[in-house]
């Protein structure tokens, strides 16, 4: 259960934050950490979500907390990561997940909804990242890892904040893999296609949206949509040893869509 694809603990005594962590793919990634035994420490602003992500992974025998966070907030990310550096001395992953998605088409956004999803999506990547990297540069040793998307390079209609927000963030990860390089610190993202978690149930009952994706057509080859299990395994390995001499990279997770 504590073993990766290549039958080794890739995590063990290691510590990751898992930013958005509660549920989706932000928690396929702490369940998988914590069968690698990693010490996981969750955190997002849905408190039961979190409880129930916790008492799962604990159920497997998983070393799990939880601390409620709103990214959006400086103050709030401050004592996050005060928190897990109390807890554990220390915070060797960061996975950044937390995002949004609303879709609404661009003559139609307003300034609020706007705001909230760079605020969450890009701003918070910024908070978090700035608040954890002090630490790991005086340890010379750290992983970040950032949820960016496919919409990084293939926009789509009715997601211009969205859009915008991750190809921002996939930008945050590669500056940060030029300035954060020379202390030991890797710094990648990850480009999810389509995946079918909580953030997208809207979407996939929206006929008109998801006549794109309809599999006969071939926009992704593998012929399915993806699964949080499927982000998780890519994650892990980034965060790894595996990674030791990758760098500043977006690695797609698309089924082919972009291919």
């Amino acid at each position: 259960m504590g073993e990766g694809n290549n039958g080794a603990v890739r995590f063990d005594d290691q510590v990751a934050l898992v930013v958005g962590g509660a549920q989706g793919i932000g928690k396929a990634i702490a369940i998988r950490l914590g069968r690698e035994k990693a010490r996981v420490i969750i955190a997002d602003i849905d408190g039961p979500m979190m409880d129930a992500t916790v008492r799962e992974m604990c159920s497997e025998g998983s070393d799990a907390r939880r601390v409620e966070c709103d990214v959006r907030d400086s103050a709030q990310v401050q004592a996050m990561v005060k928190q897990a550096i109390e807890w554990h001395r220390r915070i060797d992953v960061l996975m950044y997940v937390a995002g949004i998605a609303p879709a609404v088409p661009f003559l139609e956004m307003n300034e609020k909804t706007w705001d909230n999803t760079l605020d969450t999506n890009l701003r918070g990547a910024f908070l978090v990242s700035r608040a954890v990297s002090p630490h790991m540069v005086a340890r010379k040793q750290g992983r970040l890892v950032f949820m960016a998307s496919t919409n990084c390079l293939d926009a789509e209609a009715q997601l211009g904040h969205y859009n915008a927000s991750k190809a921002g963030l996939y930008l945050l990860a590669k500056t940060l893999a030029r300035e954060l390089g020379v202390h030991g610190i890797t710094s990648n993202a990850l480009g999810p296609g389509f995946i079918k978690t909580r953030l997208t149930e809207p979407i996939l009952h929206d006929q008109d949206f998801m006549k794109k994706y309809d599999v006969t057509r071939g926009l992704i080859p593998l012929g399915r949509l993806g699964t949080p299990e499927d982000v998780a395994g890519p994650a892990l390995f980034l965060a790894s040893a595996d990674a030791n001499y990758v760098n500043g990279v977006l690695l797609f997770v698309d089924g082919g869509q972009l291919a």
